[in-house]
């Protein structure tokens, strides 16, 4: 049979957001656990004396080993980094970053490393100890670097739970989009959790074979290559073929896409097939 043409109401795309742990284990697999164990490294660059100094100090904070770094943090100021964060911030190495009021002249900045996300970082997922974003409360800031939420302290619950983005006292900015969390200090050993949100853009297919379609098979064993014959009598009014696959061609008869179903599909005049096929890229 022909190849055919699918109606263009049979097409539905979406932006499906799928989200997962920052957090790796030792092998590489992200970390089910909502806050796994970190160890710290901590080394320092530039001239200590140097004068002014423009000595910074950076821990890097691992899973497991060295070699699965998770997040790394550092206290900046006009000496020693803040331009650098200025820049990505506010698109100006001289325009100060703020937050509660007033503008900062020294920050701590947490860096999430880049192989945790894919996108971005999802915004309410976000808690370090007492603090959260506050995404679930207002809409963004849009700064040079994308999007800017306030971190304030969340509200603890007794039995030990958290309400997420309900909180006073604003206490730093959450990048999602440039995967860093601008602090006034860092809580050395307190809880962190984080989640990643990637946004991936999905087409669905809706496929359908009607009980008068794809009956007959085109390989050539199902007919006598002499006579064109079917080989099989009783084939010729009731065909038993079986369908395993579902091939996607674009105007030019290239294969683009293949779809396995999870088991032939028996098709026959009494039976219709109907497949959504999700093509995620």
């Amino acid at each position: 049979m022909a190849l055919q043409r699918i109606a263009s109401e049979d097409f539905v795309f979406s932006n499906e957001i799928i989200t997962n742990n920052c957090w790796k284990n030792s092998d590489g697999t992200f970390d089910d656990e909502d806050s796994p164990s970190f160890g710290s490294d901590s080394f320092t660059n530039g001239n200590p004396n140097a004068s002014p100094s423009n000595t910074l100090t950076i821990t890097n904070y691992f899973n497991g080993n060295l070699g699965n770094l998770q997040f790394s943090v550092a206290d900046v100021n006009g000496d020693n980094g803040l331009g650098a964060i200025q820049n990505i911030v506010t698109g100006c190495k001289n325009t100060p970053i703020s937050w509660g009021g007033s503008n900062k002249t020294s920050l701590t900045v947490v860096s999430i490393a880049r192989g945790s996300y894919k996108s971005a970082l999802l915004p309410g997922s976000f808690r370090l100890g007492t603090l959260t974003d506050d995404s679930n409360m207002r809409i963004p800031q849009i700064l040079n670097c994308g999007r800017a939420y306030n971190v304030v302290t969340g509200e603890e619950l007794p039995g030990g739970g958290f309400t997420y983005g309900i909180g006073t006292g604003t206490s730093g900015l959450f990048l999602p989009d440039v995967g860093l969390i601008l602090l006034d200090s860092f809580p050395g050993d307190s809880d962190f959790t984080l989640r990643t949100e990637d946004p991936t853009p999905t087409t669905q297919v809706f496929i359908r074979a009607r009980n008068n379609e794809y009956n007959y098979s085109m390989n050539p064993s199902f007919i006598l290559g002499s006579t064109g014959d079917v080989v099989y009598k009783s084939f010729i009014d009731n065909p038993q073929t079986y369908i395993t696959t579902i091939g996607l061609y674009n105007d030019n008869n290239v294969l683009m896409a293949v779809a396995k179903l999870p088991k032939p599909f028996n098709k026959n005049f009494t039976t219709e097939l109907s497949v959504k096929v999700s093509l995620n890229f």
